[in-house]
C-alpha cells in the first residue's frame, strides 16, 4: 500500500524525533506516538476545562504553555499534521467533558469551517492543520466538515510580533466567503483555527461569513495564547531553531 505524502512526512518526522517525547525530551518506549505517559497525563489535565477568550462565542481547548506549544509547533512546522486530531482527542471534547457539552449546546449537526491557508502556504506545508482539527471536532460532535465556504484571498506575513490593532489590520479583507446552497445561513457554524491570540484572524473570517449571509457564528481553537506572551514565544522559538512564520 502506498503511503500518502502526508503520512510519509509524519513517518520521516517520527524518524528524526525517534523515541523522544516532544513534551519533556525524555527517551521512552511508550510514546503514543508523541508523548510519554507523564506528559500525556499532563496534557489531559490542561484540557480538562476549555479556555474562554474575551468573546463569549469562542472557546479554546487548551492554554498555550510549554507542553502545548511544543506540540503545536511540531504540528505546523515538522509535518506532524495528525497532532491536531491528537489534541482534540485528548481535550474535554474527545473525553466527553465540558468543551463537548458547550459545542453541542451551540447546535446540532453544525458545520465546522476551518480557517483556510493561502495556496502558497498550502504548497509549502502540504496541509492545513485547522482543517484537521475541524474534521476531528466534527466527528466528535456529529457535525460536518465544510472546506468550501471560506477562502483566503491574500497571503499575509506572520502576526506573531504584531499588537492587537496591527493584527486586525494585517488580516483585514484577507478572507472571502460564499453562501453554500447546502447550508442554512441562519443555523450555527463553527470557525476552527489552531491558535487564538487576539482573535483577529477568526474575527476577519466571521466578518466575511456575515457578508455572505451567515448569522450564528462561533469559534473553536486548539490553543489560547495570551497576547502579551506571543513575542516572547517567538524569541524562544528562534533559539530552538523552529521556523516562526505563523498564520
Amino acid at each position: 500500500m502506498r503511503l500518502s505524502i502526508m503520512n510519509l512526512k509524519d513517518s520521516i518526522s517520527f524518524f528524526f524525533f525517534g523515541n523522544v517525547c516532544i513534551g519533556c525530551g525524555s527517551n521512552s518506549q511508550k510514546l503514543d506516538p508523541w508523548l510519554c505517559p507523564n506528559c500525556k497525563e499532563e496534557l489531559i489535565a490542561y484540557g480538562e476545562h476549555p479556555v474562554w477568550p474575551s468573546k463569549e462565542d469562542a472557546i479554546c481547548l487548551f492554554p498555550m504553555n510549554s507542553l502545548t506549544r511544543k506540540l503545536i509547533l511540531a504540528m505546523k512546522y515538522k509535518g506532524m499534521q495528525k497532532i491536531a486530531s491528537y489534541l482534540v482527542a485528548h481535550s474535554s471534547v474527545g473525553r466527553k467533558g465540558e468543551a463537548l457539552q458547550i459545542l453541542e449546546s451551540w447546535g446540532k449537526n453544525m458545520p465546522f469551517i476551518p480557517v483556510p491557508v493561502h495556496n502558497a502556504r498550502m504548497r509549502e506545508r502540504g496541509y492545513n492543520q485547522s482543517e484537521q482539527a475541524a474534521l476531528e471536532l466534527a466527528l466528535h460532535c456529529n457535525g460536518k466538515l465544510q472546506t468550501n465556504i471560506l477562502k483566503r484571498r491574500i497571503y499575509k506575513p506572520s502576526q506573531t510580533l504584531l499588537g492587537s490593532n496591527a493584527r486586525a489590520f494585517n488580516v483585514a479583507g484577507a478572507f472571502e466567503a460564499k453562501n453554500a446552497k447546502s447550508l442554512n445561513p441562519q443555523n450555527g457554524i463553527v470557525v476552527v483555527d489552531d491558535v487564538y491570540t487576539t482573535g483577529a484572524t477568526t474575527s476577519s473570517c466571521a466578518r466575511a461569513l456575515k457578508r455572505a449571509g451567515f448569522e450564528n457564528i462561533k469559534v473553536c481553537t486548539l490553543l489560547y495564547e495570551f497576547p502579551a506572551s506571543a513575542a516572547a514565544d517567538m524569541a524562544a522559538d528562534k533559539k530552538l531553531g523552529w521556523r516562526t512564520e505563523r498564520d
